[in-house]
């Protein structure tokens, strides 16, 4: 996927990553650095889901949030819906080269329609630092595997406050590297910084290389509430947090066992370690709900 994260101030968007290299593809920073590979009786892999672009080769997370529904973050839905598909299991690459067709077709669903928040906008986002919309639903053909369910919903959006533990989950990156370069040695410097490729300091004397490792393998780690906006909470991520990948994978309150969803990953510092943003899908229940319920009467009907 074509890469257009900016590193104009602390927040850069965290997108999906390119399943063809190791670097955080388009827009993003989002992968679970520092966090412990999910295994696959683990309880939180239950509605956790991957939504890979074929026609942009583009990682990004998901949840299962009703029979044949998928939250995710409206910046992972670039393409159309025939060159989506959703990806049950812990390590997407397994499934995505597969040669049986019988166990691409238990674990690989092919996406029928997609809706995107109408107050998104990547390029008006740029000028504000808080609530992006960043949210979108995924509808996909097809039953849900053996032992995957629908996430279930937080309903008491008290419990989000400063320094509540949150449990984050995601496909993404584990791995960023920064070795020191020579930025003379950079063809179109100003080019691979605006990509993300290269960061460098001002007048442009000390310049490092970013590199991203690590995707397609499920991951989870766990995060401290730094602050709440009107439809995003922050989280601190200075010791495991979310990079390229995890974009659009939850964001759970854990109580007695249970993972309560709320949030979707969103974007986050450029290198993955400071600082993680989080659509609250709690703010957006009277856009989801239509659809949900317009999707899955449209399921009946058939």
């Amino acid at each position: 996927m074509s890469r257009w994260i900016l590193v104009f101030g602390l927040i850069a968007l965290v997108s999906c990553t390119s399943n063809n290299s190791n670097q955080v593809a388009a827009g993003n920073n989002s992968a679970i650095v520092n966090g412990t590979e999910v295994q696959e009786k683990d309880p939180i892999l239950a509605s956790i889901v991957s939504v890979y672009d074929l026609k942009k080769a583009g990682l990004c997370t998901g949840s299962l949030i009703a029979p044949g529904i998928v939250l995710t973050a409206a910046h992972c839905i670039t393409s159309k819906p025939s060159d989506l598909r959703v990806i049950f299991g812990t390590n997407v690459d397994e499934w995505l080269n597969a040669r049986e067709p019988d166990v691409k077709a238990e674990h690989i669903r092919n996406v029928l329609a997609t809706r995107v928040h109408p107050d998104w906008s990547y390029e008006k986002n740029q000028e504000t630092e808080t609530d992006w919309h960043d949210i979108a639903l995924v509808k996909f053909k097809g039953d849900i595997p053996e032992g995957f369910k629908p996430a279930t919903i937080l309903q008491d959006a008290k419990v989000l406050v400063r320094g509540t533990m949150v449990t984050i989950a995601g496909y993404g990156v584990n791995s960023v590297e920064t070795p020191e370069i020579d930025p003379k040695s950079v063809k179109n410097l100003e080019q691979a910084i605006e990509n993300g490729d290269v960061y460098c300091d001002e007048p442009r004397k000390i310049c490092f290389k970013a590199e991203y490792s690590g995707d397609g393998q499920l991951r989870m780690a766990k995060a401290p509430i730094s602050s709440v906006q009107e439809t995003e909470v922050r989280l601190d991520e200075k010791l495991a947090g979310t990079c390229g990948g995890d974009s659009g994978g939850p964001a759970y309150i854990e109580k007695d066992g249970v993972f309560y969803l709320f949030g979707i990953t969103s974007r986050g510092s450029a290198l993955c370690n400071s600082t993680g943003v989080y659509t609250n899908a709690l703010s957006f229940a009277t856009w989801l709900n239509p659809i949900i319920k317009e999707w899955q009467e449209a399921a009946v009907s058939k």
